[in-house]
């Protein structure tokens, strides 16, 4: 057998798995506008069932016309899932923010099932979107029946997914050729499943279809070529269908009363004669769907109501950037200091334990993105204040960041030598004068100000002792610009507490 025929099994491989990757390629390409991605998946899979299924030839055409048609219908579900895996971010991020082993274990069981389903949920729900054309809830109760008749294999790639990612990460430098292989191997496997799968709903309705056009009495008319005409049974077998779809009528007497308890009575009318397994089926076909999706909703609000309840009780967040505190240096900064300022006992305070802002030199510092890390860790008011080392001080050191001392405490009542200055250089000074801001519209006729502006002092010997900081250095404490709220009295009151208290 020649192995290098087109029609050969080995060819007929390597031609599905070059579709694959060009596949793979396009919806990569398709994803970058982010809003897209619901489209690009859909279009992802509906062009790799065509190709498993040996249906249709080529890649490119096909892909374009599935993600223009369902462009609309697949970017709502997008933006749909997007919120959710906002809501998985937020919690996720505030059970490393409060510390993995600090929290407790419904909320871990709850993170991890809530995270597991969506991402289920967003594994199928455009791939069935990609076969059949359904309504936004219908295509929801689809892919959910599908995650559960499937869980064990989508539970397995999804894992496949996962250690894709590590490995991208682990092993940058061969990033192209591991995600082409996990790529190529989770597409093909996915859609093995999705087809199989759909060709049994497909086989099913077939067989309902011909046993609606056994039961149809044709016509035995003739048309002009001498053949019998279908036209007639077709337009029944439909009629058929929609009147097997119709909900049966109600009594007269069940219109009248109550229609929760004629539900209810309904209900148990149908579940009197079927067996314990039928009406496990029977439920889950009709009512999971809807009783899962109440129990998220009811677990995202509880969490939601959870973190707004934490965020109130914690008074002051702290972080650390290249260095590190003795744990009788947490307790001075937590507890010691919400007994002397004689806050309530509800209320808390943290010090960060994360490492993500350290850095050993600028290079480090620029491709590591630091700054966006403390960028974000601001916005979401994950810290309040920062102990910084010496060295690390003029890479943080801006108004964007911190807060001018100004607010704080009285520098002149301070020593000068003490504070650590944002300073403009000339090109920002000349970038800023040629802008026009608000507050330049409503301060007219009043230069603008590029002294130096105090956004750091350092820490005195004696708290650098209590916190048991390494005395060979020099360290600053900085407040970070509050966002939401203002914190201003509570961080008068920890300034005074570091430095008089």
């Amino acid at each position: 057998m020649n192995l290098l025929k087109p029609d050969s099994p080995v060819m007929n491989f390597l031609s599905t798995v070059a579709d694959l990757i060009l596949v793979n390629l396009l919806f990569i390409i398709c994803c970058i506008p982010v809003v897209t991605i619901g489209a690009s998946y859909t279009a992802k899979y509906y062009v790799s069932m065509k190709i498993i299924r040996g249906e249709g030839s080529g890649v490119i055409v096909p892909f374009f016309k599935s993600f223009a048609r369902n462009f609309k219908q697949a970017t709502i579900i997008w933006l749909i899932q997007l919120v959710a895996v906002a809501v998985i971010f937020l919690d996720w991020r505030w059970a490393m923010y409060n510390g993995w082993s600090n929290t407790g274990l419904a909320y871990k069981i709850g993170i991890i099932a809530f995270s597991l389903f969506v991402t289920l949920v967003t594994v199928t729900i455009f791939p069935t979107l990609a076969r059949y054309k359904m309504k936004t809830l219908e295509l929801y109760k689809a892919a959910l029946m599908l995650v559960f008749i499937k869980l064990i294999p989508l539970v397995l790639i999804v894992a496949l997914y996962l250690g894709s990612i590590v490995a991208c990460i682990w092993y940058a430098q061969w990033f192209p050729v591991i995600y082409v292989f996990c790529s190529t191997t989770i597409t093909y496997f996915l859609s093995i499943i999705f087809i199989k799968q759909f060709d049994k709903l497909e086989k099913a309705q077939a067989d309902k279809l011909k046993a609606l056009e056994e039961q149809v009495e044709y016509d035995p008319e003739v048309d002009a070529a001498g053949n019998i005409s279908l036209a007639g049974s077709k337009k029944d077998v439909k009629d058929l269908e929609e009147e097997l779809n119709k909900p049966e009528e109600k009594p007269a007497k069940e219109k009248e009363g109550n229609k929760l308890k004629n539900f209810i009575k309904t209900e148990k009318e149908k579940l009197a004669d079927l067996t314990g397994k039928q009406k496990l089926e029977y439920f889950a076909q009709y009512y999971l769907g809807a009783v899962l999706l109440v129990i998220v909703l009811i677990g995202a609000f509880v969490w939601y109501g959870i973190d707004v309840y934490r965020s109130n009780m914690t008074v002051l967040s702290g972080g650390l950037i290249n260095c590190e505190i003795s744990d009788s240096g947490k307790d001075y900064l937590t507890k010691g200091f919400l007994t002397w300022g004689g806050y309530k006992k509800t209320k808390r305070a943290k010090v960060l334990e994360s490492e993500e802002f350290n850095f050993s030199s600028d290079l480090e510092y620029e491709e590591n993105y630091l700054d966006l890390t403390l960028r974000a860790a601001i916005m979401t008011g994950e810290v309040d204040y920062l102990i910084v080392r010496e060295d690390a001080i003029d890479n943080y050191a801006t108004t964007d960041y911190f807060q001018d001392m100004n607010k704080i405490v009285s520098v002149a009542d301070c020593n000068p030598d003490d504070f650590y200055y944002f300073v403009l250089t000339e090109e920002e000074k000349a970038q800023r004068s040629q802008g026009v801001s608000l507050n330049d519209i409503f301060k007219s006729g009043k230069e603008k100000n590029f002294d130096p502006v105090p956004v750091a002092i350092k820490l005195t010997d004696e708290t650098e002792k209590k916190l048991g900081l390494d005395e060979q250095y020099t360290y600053y404490i900085a407040f970070a610009n509050p966002i939401g709220t203002d914190k201003t009295k509570d961080f008068r009151n920890f300034f005074n507490y570091l430095y008089n208290g």
